[in-house]
């Protein structure tokens, strides 16, 4: 019995040592100090910035290949802009810039002790460019290598309404996109209601970077935008969103896209219904589920294939932030369900897209740590971000190969 007692004890310290334990199926090859983000296009890790530190978050290089990381170098700049405030005034705000220039593009990164808020927008490709916002009302053009910035929206004709108390407070050009080329920057405004009393109302405008001209798209009240078309970066893609009558939940109508060159809208994806309770993941793709007494379905479209396929859930009854892998080999999802003592319990699960098997990977909640957010990266790596909810700045990022 004495030396059965220690094969236990001895198998639980290699469990624990190995993480073979519990709900963790697979291993993590590699441990981050910091809660990351996976940048695609520029096959990058950002470090979420959570730490007050004197140096900028972390840009790391992420390589599917040998699956390592290795750190990309940044400049600091410091740029000074006028912002104006909701009353009117202008003053100085200090920005600081911490950027590196990647395979010939631009990546920023933030310092978290200077951090001011404000927005980049990268213009295309370029290595030298980029529109920072500040709020609604500041949009600047920005080179960095002449360290200048002028801004972006000329807003002379309507300086009345950014007078102290006045009334209606004009958004004269709120920011939303740029096209993936640089040409077309897509804002809001409520510049054409404000005469009318309804500042909460919204049109959508596209400044063309190439002919300087601005038009009116369309009223974009009750309207999403979901991103540019791939392939065509002249479109982009919306949907209306309403709240049900019936059972007060969010539904959408079918994703439409608007052609600038052709001034034209059209039906881009349809779930052959009017409205319809979907979420997009990444981009490309559109998710429902589906409840039955036995088990929950996840309903995944392609949007630009027309392809659609069924992942079951079993017991997972309520599902959040499902994303597909790039191979599409695999599905991740935040789920939760009841167990027999009547809690809900959150879990990370990832299921093989073609057999159906099924694993859960952790307890959302993890001692002091909570799984805030997952992201696949390329050759089905998960990456988890574990924020540390008793110490402050402990956040940990591990990445791990899934194969079952």
């Amino acid at each position: 019995m004495r030396f059965k007692r220690r094969l236990i004890a001895i198998f639980l310290a290699f469990a624990s040592i190995f993480g073979i334990c519990g709900c963790q199926w697979n291993k993590y090859f590699s441990e981050l100090k910091g809660a990351y983000f996976y940048d695609r296009k520029n096959s990058i890790l950002k470090k979420s910035p959570s730490e007050m530190t004197w140096d900028a978050n972390e840009i790391l290089l992420y390589s599917p290949e040998t699956k390592k990381t290795s750190v990309i170098k940044y400049d600091l700049v410091e740029l000074t802009l006028p912002k104006r405030d909701a009353a009117g005034e202008i003053s100085d705000y200090a920005i600081n810039m911490a950027y590196a220039i990647h395979e010939g593009k631009l990546i920023f990164t933030e310092v978290p002790v200077f951090y001011a808020p404000h927005e980049y927008f990268m213009i295309g490709d370029s290595s030298d460019s980029v529109v920072v916002t500040i709020d609604d009302e500041n949009a600047f053009l920005v080179n960095l290598n002449e360290l200048s910035a002028k801004k972006l929206f000329d807003d002379a004709g309507f300086g009345g309404y950014f007078e102290k108390n006045a009334a209606n407070k004009l958004t004269y050009a709120k920011l939303i996109s740029i096209s993936p080329d640089g040409r077309y920057f897509l804002y809001l405004s409520n510049r054409g209601y404000i005469k009318e009393n309804m500042p909460g109302s919204a049109d959508i405008y596209c400044l063309d970077g190439k002919t300087g001209t601005e038009s009116k798209i369309m009223n974009f009240d009750n309207m999403e935008f979901l991103g540019w078309e791939t392939g065509n970066p002249g479109n982009f893609l919306f949907r209306g969103a309403s709240l049900s009558a019936a059972d007060g939940k969010k539904t959408y109508s079918d994703i439409r896209r608007y052609a600038m060159a052709e001034m034209r809208e059209d039906v881009f994806f349809s779930f052959g219904a009017e409205r319809i309770n979907y979420e997009m993941s990444g981009g490309r793709y559109a998710y429902t589920t589906e409840k039955s007494e036995k088990e929950t379905l996840i309903n995944i479209y392609d949007i630009y294939s027309d392809e659609m396929f069924s992942v079951s859930t079993e017991r997972y009854s309520l599902i959040w932030h499902m994303e597909l892998s790039e191979s599409k080999e695999y599905v991740a999802f935040f789920g939760s369900y009841i167990n027999p003592d009547g809690m809900a319990i959150a879990e990370i699960v990832t299921v093989n897209a073609e057999t159906g098997n099924m694993v859960p990977q952790y307890e959302q909640s993890q001692g002091e740590y909570f799984i805030d957010s997952f992201e696949w990266l390329p050759d089905n790596v998960l990456a988890l971000n574990f924020v540390n909810t008793a110490r402050p700045y402990h956040d940990l990022c591990r990445l791990y190969d899934i194969g079952h």
